[in-house]
């Protein structure tokens, strides 16, 4: 149903910002220079902050031109983070000529309120403060942590038959999801199937280090992800891998670390500064840039980076570990190493809050989802393309993800030609190999499994 809310402005400040350059990076990378996530050719300008009492705080983010309704893309804050943590962000898509409206809710923990709140504060920027700006026929939904979680009911809310957001273009973009409240597997077995969906969660998100101790169950990610009524060529699901590779900012040593903020972009949070770096403008920039284009532009090219189903082209992270790309997640530990489980009752009290416990279960406690409402998984398995290859192999478990700890080629005598452990890539360079037949095994902490290669 239709809501109608009553809005007080507190203006907090105007400024207009010149272009950002990604020579600002803090590993000095440069970014990307050309094609998808090369910085825009518009300058940028940030408007006031808006309060909305007991509901939260709109920025709005735009190219420096003159008003007009734009593609835009409503960015949902993760708990707690207001919209400097995402900023650098926000400034590269308004580059690309499109509108941001970064949504702040004052209380997320209040999760029936906090999303309600969300799209009112969406309804409010579209129909009031922004309706010169917002084309509401292209709209994007992006989210961060608790934010990434919530954009799934509230695209159900947006794109649905009460307002019908998006009917030129929706898609959804989630980083580091949080679980996804209020969503049962009706209500994501009937979700609009025009949206398109891409979820990107970061490998070490799931670490049991100490900082991560918020982390949420895979389970609870890929139950949502499993159930959603979007065909699999529409959406996919990306994992982000750590790269030992280190650089210096302000004396202090960083990783590309594949943690909870890949998506932020140079704010600090605990104290802790968060780098933006190439991990962010290869991850979430680059695949934000093409899946845009190809939504609410209609070019089918961008497909290939945003939604190509592990293609060489949307894998490609410079120098940094390939994005591994699946449309069949499996789950990579033990639901007992997470804080936020999937099967949970007790945490948040009230059922009708957590919908989806019965749609991801781990029984044995294996680290596997046993079912997935009637769907059963088998032994995870892989396969190897191209096939010949002459240069490069890529590897994909069919599946799902695992963690590779050894990689061995043998030649047809059964000689050791190549061995690796605990390989960086998802991609072997098979270019010193001779013309012939090989034997390619991978060992993952559960599986072992080889299969026959031909180098042409």
């Amino acid at each position: 149903m239709k809501t109608s809310i009553l809005v007080f402005l507190t203006f907090v400040f105007l400024s207009a910002s010149a272009q950002n350059l990604y020579p600002t990076l803090h590993d000095q990378s440069g970014g990307i220079t050309d094609g998808y996530g090369s910085w825009g050719e518009y300058n940028t300008t940030k408007e006031a902050n808006v309060v909305v009492p007991d509901k939260g705080t709109i920025t709005f983010y735009h190219p420096d031109i003159a008003a007009t309704q734009l593609g835009t893309i409503f960015f949902i804050s993760g708990w707690g983070r207001e919209a400097v943590t995402y900023e650098a962000f926000f400034y590269f898509m308004a580059s690309q000529g499109y509108a941001v409206v970064n949504i702040y809710n004052t209380n997320p923990g209040a999760i029936n309120e906090s999303y309600q709140n969300s799209v009112d504060m969406m309804l409010e920027s579209a129909n009031n403060l922004y309706s010169n700006w917002i084309d509401t026929t292209k709209i994007g939904l992006m989210g961060h942590s608790y934010g990434a979680g919530s954009t799934i009911w509230i695209g159900n809310e947006i794109f649905g038959t009460d307002y019908n957001w998006g009917s030129s273009g929706r898609f959804i973009f989630m980083t580091a999801p949080w679980l996804s409240f209020l969503m049962d597997k009706d209500a994501l077995q009937n979700y609009p199937d025009d949206v398109k969906l891409l979820i990107e969660i970061s490998d070490d998100d799931f670490s049991t280090n100490a900082e991560y101790t918020w982390n949420t169950d895979e389970r609870a990610i890929r139950a949502v992800y499993e159930l959603i009524n979007i065909p699999n060529d529409e959406k996919d699901f990306v994992r982000v891998l750590s790269n030992p590779t280190t650089f210096k900012y302000q004396g202090v040593t960083y990783a590309y670390d594949a943690s909870h903020y890949v998506s932020y972009t140079g704010a600090e949070s605990g104290g802790v500064l968060r780098t933006y770096d190439a991990m962010d403008v290869y991850a979430v920039n680059r695949l934000s840039h093409a899946l845009i284009d190809y939504v609410f532009e209609g070019n089918t090219s961008a497909k290939e980076v945003a939604l190509g189903n592990g293609s060489t082209s949307q894998i490609d992270m410079g120098n940094l570990t390939d994005l591994f790309v699946t449309d069949t997640p499996i789950v990579t530990r033990p639901e007992n190493e997470f804080l936020y489980r999937c099967s949970e009752t007790t945490a948040w009290g009230d059922p009708a809050i957590w919908k989806l416990q019965d749609y991801c279960n781990d029984t044995d406690n294996d680290g596997v989802i046993d079912y997935l409402g009637t769907t059963s998984l088998t032994q995870p398995y892989f396969t190897l393309y191209p096939v010949p290859t002459s240069s490069l192999l890529n590897i994909r478990f069919v599946a799902g993800f695992e963690r590779i700890e050894s990689l061995e080629i043998k030649d047809n005598l059964g000689r050791i030609i190549k061995q690796v452990k605990l390989p960086n890539s998802y991609s072997i360079d098979t270019s010193e190999l001779t013309i012939g037949t090989y034997f390619i095994t991978i060992r993952t902490a559960k599986h072992s499994s080889t299969q026959k290669i031909i180098i042409k």
